[in-house]
């Protein structure tokens, strides 16, 4: 638990004992109440961020299969099947090139992942998702409006920067998978080089699907990218909220 959540239930605690007598059955339910939301809320944000590391785990195998083309898409090497060793020494400057440019696609993507898990994490730290509240972004600009402005800062900028970069990704990945595609067409197997090529591509378009729709969302309408369904964040976190009623930070 952070510190100032901490802070702040230390201080609720401090409440109950100020409370005269006359009021301590009602106000000290309504505390109690408050401090089971901190711990609750402190439990939901750790169940999510799991989430978000397993899914990562599993799409993470899948990002380096489709980024080193070259390496992972079965090629023929005189009559026999390319391994690995083969696939390293390269013949000519154009295979070279190709390969290169596989890992530092790959180098680009884990660059990728990083901005993206930063703003899955602000997103679950500063908001939250509440179906009784509408999903417009009206809504969610006014209530992003109650949050400091440097928490609602944190929001956008981790959100258009996820953006740039993502629109960047998409237009390498194209580059890296037309490099790939005449190299791997020359040292085709019949019935394995090309299927394999394009169950790769096939694998990486659902990524890019749902990184370009959540990159690329109406103004403060904020998807998740690793949970399920691609849930909308639509409500402040209650910690926050209980923190501005309260006036404690």
């Amino acid at each position: 638990m952070e510190e100032s959540e901490i802070t702040i239930i230390k201080k609720l605690q401090k409440k109950l004992l100020k409370i005269p007598k006359s009021q301590k059955k009602i106000q000290k339910s309504d505390l109690y109440e408050r401090i089971n939301i901190f711990i609750t809320i402190k439990n939901q944000d750790s169940y999510q961020r799991i989430n978000v590391f397993i899914n990562f785990l599993f799409e993470f195998y899948r990002v380096v299969s489709c980024s080193l083309l070259l390496l992972f898409i079965p090629q023929k090497c005189n009559n026999n099947i390319c391994s690995f060793h083969d696939k390293f020494h390269w013949t000519n400057i154009f295979y070279g090139i190709a390969l290169c440019f596989n890992f530092i696609t790959l180098c680009i993507f884990c660059f990728l992942y990083f901005i993206e898990i930063k703003r899955e994490n602000v997103l679950i730290k500063y908001l939250d998702v509440n179906d009784l509240l509408p999903y417009s972004s009206i809504n969610i600009k006014q209530l992003l409006e109650t949050l400091a402005l440097d928490k609602k800062a944190k929001i956008i900028q981790a959100h258009e920067y996820y953006k740039k970069y993502a629109n960047i990704m998409i237009y390498i990945y194209i580059i890296n998978a037309l490099l790939s595609g005449l190299i791997v067409s020359k040292y085709s197997i019949p019935g394995q080089t090309m299927s394999t090529f394009i169950t790769y591509i096939l694998f990486i378009l659902i990524k890019f699907n749902n990184v370009y729709s959540t990159a690329n969302s109406e103004e403060y309408i904020y998807y998740s990218a690793y949970l399920t369904s691609n849930i909308q964040f639509n409500d402040i976190d209650k910690k926050y909220k209980l923190i501005n009623n309260e006036n404690l930070v």
